[in-house]
């Protein structure tokens, strides 16, 4: 060890301090914060955030419910009721309509000519003529097996319109006792044939849920189009284009188009299977006796009365509008209608008839929704009569402490 004295201490570290250059700073480096350790995250809270809707601070409403503000809002709402219920009833009133069944007309209508119909055979509602009763007439031609539209013959009905019913005027089949809500027979069709799509009998036959079972193809292993039940049960009574005006009674035009939604068409395409791919449904064969060919495989895209019934009934009887008139009004008198028999009924005994009604600006003629809105109405007049009745009675002091439980002796 060196020997160390009070003299050379401070020289030797004094030496130390020469011997060691200051370092000069050096100029500070983003990059010299790279490294450090990021600044702990706050931990994960699952409480609210501190605003009025999430803490539930919002200003709310709380009503004293008191028999002086709930009476008159009973009141309010059993006039706006039957205010409206009493304006549908009536719009609904002033809507005429005239229903005739002809399914016994084979067996009840002279061929000889016009006879009066049996008084349940047809309903009349003409709002300015209520006493109205003149019977339609009918007359049945029978069928010669030569004309494919009435192979059963035909019904020729003759009715007088007392008042004039205005545009538009729909015309419409009705039909009675059918239950086209059966499972089986709603599913029996091919949503891809009626797409326009270029189908397999596989495609038409083993799709899950819906498919044309029992109805896929023929003995010769062809598909039907359109296959199914719903489209072999197609309602197949034909209805002239115009109501023949009897006794100087100018005939009235009539028109298929625009008898379904408008929507339909985009639904119901063409398709492209080739004609010798495919063969009617059995219930056609008098329509195309032949089968297909390159002219009359039918276009379901133009085809309306096929897309009408197409769209499955929920209740057993039901109508669907086959003939319209949006431009003229339906003038007052005698006029004569000749339906092609086509469409047995009497197999699950059922009806059919010849409906015809005029529109409104709440449709056709239907007085439930009036009439609910009136009960609606009654009811509500009828509870503040109630709370008026049992206030003035019971006299019971609001807010009074006495009627509290433990104050009660």
């Amino acid at each position: 060890m060196p020997n160390l004295t009070l003299k050379n201490v401070g020289a030797v570290f004094g030496k130390k301090d020469k011997a060691e250059p200051k370092e000069e700073e050096d100029e500070i480096d983003a990059s010299e914060f790279e490294d450090d350790d990021e600044a702990p995250k706050p931990p994960r809270s699952r409480r609210p955030k501190d605003t009025p809707f999430t803490q539930q601070r919002i200003a709310a409403v709380n009503p004293v419910v008191t028999p002086r503000r709930i009476i008159p809002l009973y009141l309010f709402l059993a006039a706006i009721f039957v205010i409206f219920g009493a304006v549908m009833v009536s719009i609904s009133a002033r809507v005429d309509h005239m229903l005739i069944y002809y399914e016994r007309c084979a067996e009840a209508a002279p061929t000889n000519g016009f006879h009066p119909m049996s008084p349940g055979d047809f309903e009349w509602n003409f709002h300015k003529s209520p006493g109205y009763s003149a019977y339609p007439q009918w007359k049945y031609i029978p069928g010669d097996g030569t004309d494919a539209t009435a192979s059963n013959g035909t019904c020729q009905i003759r009715f007088v319109t007392p008042d004039t019913l205005p545009k538009s005027v729909y015309l419409s089949y009705w039909i009675e006792n059918f239950y086209g809500n059966h499972r089986r027979y709603v599913l029996s069709f091919s949503e891809d044939q009626i797409h326009g799509q270029n189908t397999s009998i596989t495609d038409i036959r083993d799709n899950v849920g819906i498919n044309c079972k029992p109805l896929v193809t023929n003995s010769e292993g062809k598909q039907y189009y359109p296959c199914g039940l719903i489209a072999n049960a197609m309602f197949n009574d034909t209805f002239p284009f115009e109501l023949i005006g009897v006794d100087n009674t100018a005939s009235y035009p009539l028109t298929n188009e625009g008898i379904t939604w408008t929507t339909d068409k985009d639904r119901f395409r063409k398709t492209p299977l080739n004609y010798d791919e495919i063969v009617p449904p059995p219930n056609w064969v008098k329509q195309y006796p032949d089968g297909y060919n390159s002219t009359n495989v039918p276009n379901i895209h133009e085809w309306e009365e096929f897309m009408n019934w197409m769209r499955t009934p929920a209740f057993p009887t039901f109508q669907r509008l086959i003939r319209r008139n949006d431009n003229d009004s339906l003038p007052a008198g005698a006029y004569e209608i000749d339906i092609g028999l086509n469409w047995p009924v009497t197999e699950f005994n059922g009806r059919k008839a010849v409906f015809m009604t005029h529109g409104s600006s709440i449709g056709g003629k239907n007085n439930f929704l009036g009439t609910i809105y009136l009960i609606g109405g009654c009811i509500c007049a009828a509870m503040a009569l109630i709370l008026f009745c049992s206030t003035i009675l019971t006299r019971r002091s609001l807010g009074d402490l006495n009627y509290l439980s433990w104050n009660r002796e």
